[in-house]
């Protein structure tokens, strides 16, 4: 038997069913069933329908031209994904090598890389990165910052490691039941300079590096790690701006580093508490219109009656003034919410008629021109609130109420969409606070305001 010899494909099989006349629901559905499952295994047909001697002499050639030596395919294992009941080719085979790497050959493009340098090409990306962390805490400590941590992944920079299955990584099964095999394929021959990055950065994908700082300094100390009045571009920005510039060439300009800047003491708090404390900014490549990413920087803006609203949209700052929260007539009662809502049925605070008052958040006329095009065009952007209930501004006290750090509570109400096909559900559904208060007490959630449909709030 060839040692190149294509997996064993399962065929379709032939089903029989016996019709009885008592059982006409029953054989309709047996009937879907089966043909379900007679299509879901003839999508299995595809799979080893390639030739595998072109592919296995596309893996020789290539790794004789790239080390200089012809090294023989021991196995082919093509590459599959999976739906419904069927497998499906992803148009992809893994060869097994001689010498035990493994060549990725894509059907159309040819070979995407192999294995045989993985650990040591992985170390040297390391050592480039690392380098450029470096420098980055040099830059804000020059810029007069105190930088008291740093992660890489979540490794301290003495540790190597932080990209072990993050670079240009697979994932593919090596034969039928044989188990996972995972691994980086690099296409450049890495022979120590720096032609290898400059060669391999068009093809390199990383599986977002994310870099977490720890800093004290001008615009990093707020009381309780709450942000505000934060100016447009804090000092600390353009210090790490400039360390992913020096990371760009790695991936041919493409931004891929994420980067977490925290109040100095708060980097442990915020992880316990899902990283709602202490957090100033967060540099995200998935959405940009910069070349290094945009940031989210975050500053806390007063809306008055004990609300605070911040941006949790990355490319997106809130001003004062940017959005409104006005107390508004409720267009429903205390008793309507715990009737007609999943109120009761989530939330076990007690509740107080008494504190009931409505309001509308809102954005301001013009703010929505004036953010990104990919926020103008989906109409929204997502937001973080947060409430103080012994503000003053609240009102508690004028109704005779010793407030208190979870209740009464301020919840975001809306009519159930889903109410015309589950008529059964409740017909308004309520956004509620986290038991879990920021750093200051504040209760807070994530919400999303809308260009054109104001956020009902109520106070309970």
């Amino acid at each position: 038997m060839s040692l190149l010899a294509a997996p064993a494909i399962r065929r379709p099989v032939e089903v029989r069913v016996v019709a009885r006349r008592y059982l006409p629901m029953r054989l309709g559905f047996g009937i879907v069933l089966i043909v379900m499952l007679v299509l879901g295994l003839s999508g299995c047909s595809d799979l080893g329908a390639f030739d595998e001697d072109a592919v296995a002499r596309q893996a020789e050639d290539y790794y004789a031209a790239k080390y200089g030596e012809h090294v023989a395919v021991t196995d082919v294992w093509e590459d599959r994904g999976y739906s419904l009941f069927s497998y499906y080719s992803l148009n992809r085979a893994f060869c097994t090598m001689e010498d035990g790497s493994y060549v990725l050959v894509d059907f159309e493009e040819g070979p995407l890389g192999d294995t045989r340098q993985e650990a040591e090409i992985t170390a040297a990306y390391e050592k480039r990165f690392r380098a450029a962390v470096v420098e980055g805490k040099r830059l804000l400590q020059d810029a007069g910052y105190t930088v008291s941590l740093v992660l890489i992944n979540g490794y301290d920079l003495t540790e190597k490691g932080f990209f072990t299955g993050c670079i240009s990584p697979y994932d593919w099964d090596d034969s039928e039941g044989g188990g996972n095999r995972s691994g980086s394929f690099f296409y450049t021959r890495y022979t120590g300079d720096e032609r290898f990055f400059k060669e391999e950065a068009a093809r390199i994908t990383i599986r977002t590096p994310q870099i977490t700082f720890e800093i004290a300094g001008a615009d990093a100390a707020y009381a309780n790690g709450f942000p505000t009045g934060v100016p447009d571009v804090p000092g600390w920005t353009h210090p790490i701006d400039a360390m992913c510039r020096e990371l760009l060439p790695l991936t041919a300009g493409n931004p891929q580093t994420e980067v977490r800047v925290y109040q100095e003491g708060f980097y442990e708090i915020a992880t316990n508490d899902n990283g709602e404390s202490g957090l100033l900014g967060e540099l995200s490549p998935f959405d940009y219109t910069r070349d290094v990413g945009d940031w989210l920087i975050v500053d806390w803006i007063g809306l008055g009656h004990g609300v605070y609203l911040t941006s949790n949209e990355h490319g997106v700052r809130l001003h004062p003034g940017d959005v409104t929260l006005e107390e508004t007539t409720a267009t429903y009662t205390f008793d309507d919410l715990v009737e007609k809502s999943n109120l009761t049925n989530n939330d076990v605070r007690a509740h107080d008629p008494a504190v009931f008052e409505t309001y509308e958040l809102a954005p301001a006329d013009g703010l929505f021109a004036a953010l990104p095009t990919s926020v103008q065009d989906k109409g929204w952007f997502s937001i973080r609130i947060a409430y103080d209930n012994t503000d003053p501004e609240a009102g508690l006290a004028d109704l005779g109420v010793t407030p208190g750090t979870l209740t009464p509570s301020l919840y975001s109400v809306e009519e159930n969409p889903a109410i015309e096909d589950f008529p059964e559900g409740p017909e308004l559904t309520i956004g509620w606070m986290r038991e879990t208060p920021l750093a200051n007490g504040y209760q807070h959630r994530d919400g999303t305001l809308y260009r054109d449909e104001p956020v009902r709030l109520v106070r309970l």
